[in-house]
């Protein structure tokens, strides 16, 4: 186990493989855990299965981020219309949080972006969640507009956007 504040030195990142899917679901599902209960709508994150994200890098890909030959973050990303890259479900597990993990997974997103001359990525996040809206401003993200979850009235998350210059 790594200490508070040390930064991840051996850290490995790499393309998922079909047999990490079940790793893939148990981080998801326990680094979004501590949201479970207090967003509405809540996260689909509790609801991730094997089927599910099988069925999700059928149009997408992911990355690991490996410690010890142990899977303890990941990313999936894909690419949309308009010379877009999207970033989804960005899941470091919380005893590896602080350590250089989450950005070294968006980081290497966006260099694959560059490669496939994207233009942009774009990610959502739920309006509730500030800490994690503030983490990507400072990755260079910025506000693009308000989406709302089907049956909600009113915006239930936002789009945020960083273009690749």
């Amino acid at each position: 186990m790594i200490e508070a504040g040390e930064v991840v030195k051996n850290c490995n990142l790499r393309d998922y493989r079909d047999e990490d899917v079940p790793r893939l679901v148990e981080v998801i599902r326990i680094a979004f855990a501590e949201f479970r209960g207090k967003l509405d709508p809540p996260s689909s994150a509790g609801l991730k299965t094997v089927d599910v994200v099988q069925s999700e890098l059928q149009e997408a890909n992911a990355i690991v981020a490996e410690v010890d030959s142990t899977i303890v973050g990941c990313v999936f990303y894909r690419m949309t219309e308009g010379e877009r890259v999207y970033l989804d479900r960005l899941s470091v597990l919380p005893s590896y949080r602080r350590k250089g993990i989450a950005r070294a997974l968006m980081e290497k997103v966006e260099f694959r972006a560059r490669l496939k001359a994207a233009k942009s990525l774009g990610l959502s996040v739920g309006i509730a969640l500030a800490v994690q809206q503030e983490f990507y401003e400072r990755r260079g993200y910025e506000f693009n507009e308000y989406g709302t979850h089907e049956g909600y009235d009113s915006p239930t998350y936002v789009k945020m956007k960083k273009e690749l210059t």
